[in-house]
């Protein structure tokens, strides 16, 4: 599938297309049903490529009687999109009927085409992918939480959606409420689930199982400390940037390539901070541009070189295995600050396709020119499943931050030979 990234940080890059949120209310709508519960697990399923983790997905249901979709759970967008029944470029995914649903409601019927700047692969797009879609109104379902008069998205696919294992997305971004091109507001299905299903808690937690088809889950509404140490590390979020791009926004405060400090070739001195979207939803590590790339690359094996004009690198698979580093970043703010490290096992994301032997390494810089945050032109980065994977991730909008904890459970981790 093609990963739905809709954060992006700079108009001059791919990433720049961001997902297009949220949609006006009805003065009329009826809330969601209101029941005491506690957190509720939904299992997730790892699409696996080679020796790569792709994406993972859950199952939702939506309409009345519930129609059932798999669907990336994205920490990069807001709104949930799916096929429509009618579609004829949507591949083999299942597709929403309305017709079939005595709850749906094609109002507001707001018309947008969301942009998608990175896809569920590892190779890059080589521009942005997009959808054809209609905002309209059902009850959706997220592991027996029910939200009635949900808006969210009806679409047509383009080629790189159509082309996804999942069916659909669901945005997990942190913002309670957002808007459809602008017009009017609505909130989130996350915040809806949360405020009318009497949840104790608004967190929610992720326990990925690398190399692992099953065994994934997401807790909506708390966490499962069965599923990681008590260890948690708690990161700031950048609370400006999180508000304005309704993302996962941390500072990027240094980098360091095993033990040393990343630094900059032409000036040999310490990269400038910046700031990274953390997305779930992105299989590959964006860094901020090319000359991050190559400082990066430099202190790695100079053996790593661009494989591809679309900012990917690598070199023979046997060498990229023997030089793999592990990468840290400081991320956070004073007081609520973590270091957060990539294994170098994740370093190989497998055979690039059409270079036989030559394998593409974790870090891909943005092939449009240099992506930077729009409030202080900091570098941008994004941090995908590569980074997030290695740990049991806490989400907290409320209180604006993150937890980082050991995971508790064994993994199945990818060490083969590359392809």
């Amino acid at each position: 599938m093609k990963h739905l990234t809709s954060l992006a940080f700079h108009a001059s890059i791919a990433l720049a297309a961001a997902l297009i949120r949220g949609g006006p209310t009805s003065n009329t709508e009826t809330p969601s049903v209101r029941r005491s519960a506690g957190a509720v697990d939904v299992d997730l399923t790892d699409w696996i490529r080679g020796k790569t983790d792709l994406q993972w997905q859950g199952t939702i249901t939506v309409g009345t009687p519930p129609q059932k979709f798999n669907v990336i759970f994205d920490t990069g967008s807001s709104a949930l999109l799916l096929p429509r029944s009618n579609c004829t470029t949507c591949g083999h995914h299942n597709l929403f009927d309305p017709n079939k649903s005595s709850t749906f409601s094609s109002q507001p019927g707001v018309h947008v085409t969301p942009q998608f700047g990175t896809g569920s692969d590892t190779i890059p797009l080589a521009e942005p992918q997009g959808a054809n879609c209609s905002v309209v109104t059902d009850t959706v379902s997220v592991g027996g939480l029910d939200s009635l008069n949900q808006q969210f998205l009806l679409c047509e696919y383009g080629g790189g959606l159509a082309g996804q294992l999942a069916d659909g997305i669901i945005g997990l971004g942190p913002a309670k409420t957002s808007t459809w091109d602008g017009e009017g507001s609505y909130e989130t299905l996350y915040w809806r689930l949360v405020n009318y299903n009497n949840l104790s808690s608004s967190e929610f937690g992720i326990s990925y199982l690398p190399g692992d088809r099953t065994g994934g889950m997401i807790t909506i509404g708390g966490t499962d400390p069965a599923r990681y140490q008590n260890n948690t590390r708690t990161v700031s979020l950048d609370p400006e940037l999180s508000t304005l791009r309704e993302g996962w926004v941390v500072d990027v405060r240094s980098v360091y390539v095993g033990a040393d400090e990343l630094k900059s070739t032409n000036l040999s001195q310490p990269l400038n901070p910046g700031v990274s979207l953390l997305d779930t939803g992105t299989a590959f590590m964006l860094v901020p541009d090319r000359q991050t790339a190559e400082d990066l690359y430099a202190q790695i094996s100079e053996e790593i070189q661009p494989i591809d004009a679309l900012g990917s690198w690598g070199c023979g698979c046997e060498t990229l295995d023997r030089v793999a580093k592990d990468v840290t970043f400081e991320v956070g703010r004073d007081g609520l600050a973590a270091n957060l490290t990539v294994p170098a096992r994740f370093f190989n994301l497998g055979e690039y396709p059409g270079q036989p032997g030559v394998c593409q390494a974790l870090y891909l810089h943005p092939p449009a020119g240099p992506a930077r945050d729009p409030l202080h032109q900091l570098p941008a980065w994004v941090f995908g499943s590569p980074l997030l994977k290695s740990y049991y991730t806490v989400w907290d909008a409320e209180l604006m931050v993150m937890g980082f904890a050991e995971p508790a459970l064994q993994t199945n981790d990818h060490c083969g030979d590359g392809k």
